[in-house]
């Protein structure tokens, strides 16, 4: 499986990802983003809304942590005492500009929330997507879980 597959298939099959930066303060930021997309191999993009601490930033850099939240996955891995895949991938990229979001990327979004749509956290968490933030993959480190992905390091 190319690295582009297994990331996209991660992303898409996790319940959110999360993105660090550092503050004008030097501090780390984290947040919730339940809105990555992986375009190919070098380039994504995630919906920006709940990102309050990226208008803090200093510099342009950040890690995006996604992990496999399935559980099936995780009782599997535990039961034969080993991953198949690495449980998860942070991404290290570089952030671009904030951009409006396309009605193409706006349709994708809404497909992905769509089944929750009759709920009313559906209206007050994801009416505002407006804006996206793209970056570009600058490097590409697999989650290690000890012995359990031991196997898996290269």
């Amino acid at each position: 499986m190319s690295h582009f597959k297994f990331i996209k298939d991660l992303i898409k099959n996790s319940l959110y990802c999360s993105i660090s930066t550092i503050t004008k303060d030097g501090l780390p930021h984290s947040s919730p983003i339940g809105s990555v997309y992986v375009e190919n191999e070098k380039q994504g993009y995630f919906i920006e809304m709940f990102t309050k601490g990226f208008v803090n930033q200093s510099g342009n850099k950040a890690c995006i942590l996604a992990v496999n939240t399935s559980l099936l996955f995780w009782l599997k891995s535990l039961i034969f005492g080993q991953f198949k895949t690495p449980p998860g991938v942070r991404l290290l990229v570089t952030l671009g500009d904030r951009r409006e979001i396309s009605d193409i990327e706006r349709n994708r979004f809404h497909k992905r929330v769509r089944p929750f749509r009759k709920l009313k956290g559906h209206k007050l968490m994801w009416s505002n997507a407006n804006y996206v933030r793209p970056f570009s993959i600058d490097k590409v480190i697999p989650v290690s879980i000890g012995k359990m992905t031991k196997h898996l390091e290269s």
